[in-house]
């Protein structure tokens, strides 16, 4: 039975870097430490939020206000000449924006982003991976990650993963839609290190993961980097999960669905528990070999055969067994 703390609430809305405006032109006109193409003389017209921050319309463009900086991750794109050309024909950044704390304001076109595909997130992945912005595994500060969120809720779930070699990070960015814009207030609370997350989370997090392997480089996707032994796509859906509980612990939502894959996560565990146990079976079996050789070079065995294709054995059916109870990569919890 899946429990949390419901005492998992952010005060961090009232330290100095909450800067809840007033927004009208003469806020607008104040603002400082700008960059980009800066508009100067605007128009306020519709105001909306969500989860990001407020959204005005100021003409000609949008404008994204946040009033709890999440750190700088859209503006350190978009200000990187390098990065920019590399990615801005397959995702929309922001133009201009003002720092405060982080990314205060971000200014964006007006018209609407694509939709997030399997080929149009596999198209802005090689682009990165051509442009050599992603980073090597680092799993360690993934899982890291993962104890940081887990402590903060309470959650009775505890998952840890190796990851493939070739699991590959890249810069921390959102999307909405092919829009990029801030992470999560959730996800900066609980984990306030600039850390690049899995490339292939986001097409787990966006669910476009079906189509999005035929339009990838097999290598970055190929089973070594999705099965469940390394982590993969069992893994990173549990951390997309996570994290979802989180957002909605924040902005105090329900989460009936997610709360019922979490309440799975227990039971799939001990399947791997008992495959990795299973596994145990290789090394006992390499130091039985190694031993019965020393032993038959010290002349304890006069025929050690029987003991090297005994620990033989042994190590195959482990590997075998333990290859036969490793679920499938893409098998529901």
């Amino acid at each position: 039975m899946q429990s949390y703390d419901e005492s998992f609430v952010y005060t961090s809305w009232g330290t100095n870097s909450f800067h809840q405006p007033d927004i009208s032109k003469e806020w607008w006109e104040s603002l400082e430490d700008t960059w980009g193409e800066w508009p100067k003389d605007i128009e306020i017209g519709d105001i909306s939020e969500d989860e990001f921050g407020i959204w005005v319309d100021i003409g000609d463009l949008v404008a994204l206000v946040i009033p709890l900086p999440t750190g700088n991750h859209c503006s350190r794109l978009a200000k990187n000449g390098k990065i920019r050309q590399s990615i801005s024909d397959l995702v929309q950044l922001p133009v201009a924006g003002c720092t405060k704390d982080g990314d205060h304001v971000l200014v964006y076109s007006k018209s609407e982003p694509n939709e997030i595909t399997g080929q149009s997130l596999a198209n802005l992945h090689t682009a990165l991976i051509e442009g050599n912005w992603t980073t090597p595994n680092d799993e360690r500060n993934w899982n890291d990650r993962l104890k940081a969120v887990e402590e903060s809720l309470k959650t009775n779930t505890l998952w840890r993963a190796p990851h493939s070699k070739n699991t590959l990070g890249i810069p921390r960015f959102n999307l909405e839609k092919m829009r990029v814009v801030p992470i999560s207030i959730s996800e900066k609370l609980v984990w306030n290190k600039d850390t690049n997350l899995p490339m292939i989370r986001q097409a787990v997090k966006h669910q476009v993961l079906d189509q999005y392997i035929n339009f990838m480089d097999s290598k970055y996707c190929d089973n070594s980097v999705l099965r469940t032994a390394t982590g993969g796509f069992p893994h990173l859906k549990y951390d997309v999960n996570i994290f979802a509980k989180a957002n909605s612990v924040a902005f105090q939502k329900e989460s009936k669905e997610i709360d019922s894959y979490l309440s799975k996560v227990d039971r799939f565990q001990a399947k791997l528990g008992i495959m990795r146990l299973l596994k145990m079976g290789l090394p006992l079996s390499i130091i039985g070999i190694i031993s019965t050789l020393w032993l038959s070079r010290a002349g304890e065995f006069e025929n050690p055969t029987t003991g090297y294709l005994t620990f033989a054995i042994i190590g195959i059916l482990s590997v075998i067994m333990y290859r036969n109870q490793e679920p499938d990569w893409n098998q529901e919890l």
